[in-house]
């Protein structure tokens, strides 16, 4: 005879047992389930870096979405990648997505080039005078020089305190600068003149804009050129018919600034393009980190000389270019203040002047230099101020303006 308390706890333990055994096959599913979500993870970001790599080939199309299979098989969506490259302004820019049973990975990269000269410091057009240098200046590198050649100069009270002239080979110079990639800078005009572009007409205070959605576009009234306590981010063009100001209480970073002119206002930190045809003023004691650009493309009907400006103690990491189509009379100016540094390259299709114990961390290409002191204007003159290619960090990477006979880009950085 059994008793109802051993049923009961028959039944308990039954219970038990199968809550056991439920909850093992239940860890054993979800085991699985993660195993195989891991397994999809790593298999979507192999994808996702060898996509990555058709889309830095330079012969990859630009402004179309492709959908491609990496590898072979039966089933046309295995192992597909959706690849597109268009130009971010002097740099490029390449989304890339891989996706299976609807999980996805993206990755958006600005590329840049590889460096055609990697140890040259300047370049200076030949007109058949000298380059002087004079005080505590210093050029460490390649120099490319007219054949009139280098010399010392006594400026002021001071004589040239070095010990050689040029810290490195000195080459002969051509009547002209090597010229840029003209298929850019026609894609930069296109860019200024704001041809067949839809813009928004308000300026948010804050905003992040995905480099994998379209591209936001704010036009700034003439009466409202000003941006104040903005924090902008990502796939952003800001542009005007006239003038854009930037403040320190403002954040840009990776955003693209088109207009006539362009003020950058001292104390800011950020990381942006400009892209102007006028003029580009950037203040006292301001950063823009790498990789950030000033763009001046000269306008064939202007009857002025366009300047790009960098104030005292400023730091601009990237490169600074000026250019003008047919040479002229008032020629492209870029000015460096005092106690600035430029970790980069400047190349100007005209004058490039540098100020006071300012320094150039990579490489200055102009057809002339000049100097300021005390109000009289020095041509071809490099005072107090350095000029070193070795101190150019390594992983440096420029545009294609200078490099496009490049078979492939290297990344730059990610972006969202």
């Amino acid at each position: 005879m059994v008793r109802s308390s051993a049923l009961y706890i028959s039944l308990i333990i039954s219970i038990l047992i199968a809550i056991i055994c439920g909850s093992v096959l239940l860890a054993a599913y979800m085991y699985r389930m993660h195993e195989s979500k891991i397994i999809r993870h790593e298999r979507l970001l192999r994808n996702v870096t060898s996509a990555s790599l058709l889309v830095l080939r330079d012969s990859f199309t630009y402004d179309k979405v492709q959908r491609i299979q990496l590898f072979e098989s039966k089933d046309e969506w295995e192992d597909s990648v959706i690849l597109e490259k268009r130009q971010w302004g002097i740099y490029e820019l390449g989304l890339v997505t891989s996706f299976k049973n609807g999980d996805s990975i993206k990755k958006a990269l600005l590329i840049g080039s590889p460096l055609k000269d990697t140890i040259s410091a300047l370049y200076i057009a030949d007109e058949d005078r000298p380059v002087s240098i004079s005080g505590k200046s210093r050029i460490e590198g390649v120099a490319y020089l007219p054949k009139s050649g280098i010399k010392a100069a006594y400026v002021g009270d001071a004589s040239y305190e070095g010990k050689q002239l040029v810290y490195g080979k000195v080459l002969e110079s051509t009547r002209e600068l090597p010229l840029p990639d003209t298929i850019l800078i026609n894609k930069l005009n296109e860019l200024l003149s704001g041809r067949a572009l839809q813009y928004e007409p308000i300026l948010p205070g804050s905003l992040t804009n995905s480099f994998f959605d379209s591209i936001m576009r704010i036009h700034l009234p003439v009466k409202h050129s000003l941006i104040s306590k903005c924090r902008i981010k990502g796939n952003v063009i800001i542009s005007s018919d006239s003038l854009i100001k930037v403040d320190a209480l403002s954040s840009l970073d990776q955003v693209i600034l088109v207009a006539p002119h362009v003020k950058i206002l001292s104390g800011f930190k950020g990381r942006l393009q400009i892209i102007a045809s006028d003029s580009i003023s950037v203040g006292d004691s301001v950063k823009l980190s790498y990789p950030s650009a000033l763009v001046l493309i000269k306008s064939d009907t202007a009857g002025f000389q366009p300047r790009i400006s960098v104030g005292r103690n400023s730091v601009v990491q990237g490169q600074l270019f000026a250019w003008e189509k047919s040479r002229s009379q008032m020629m492209p100016h870029i000015e460096i203040g005092d106690s600035s540094v430029i970790k980069g390259e400047i190349w100007s299709k005209g004058y490039v002047q540098l100020g006071k114990k300012s320094a150039v961390s990579g490489s200055v290409s102009a057809i002339r230099l000049t100097a300021n002191i005390s109000s009289i204007i020095y041509e071809n003159y490099l005072i107090d101020a350095r000029i070193d290619r070795s101190s150019l960090s390594k992983y440096y990477t420029g545009s294609k303006m200078f490099n496009s006979s490049r078979k492939s880009g290297i990344v730059l950085c990610h972006l969202q």
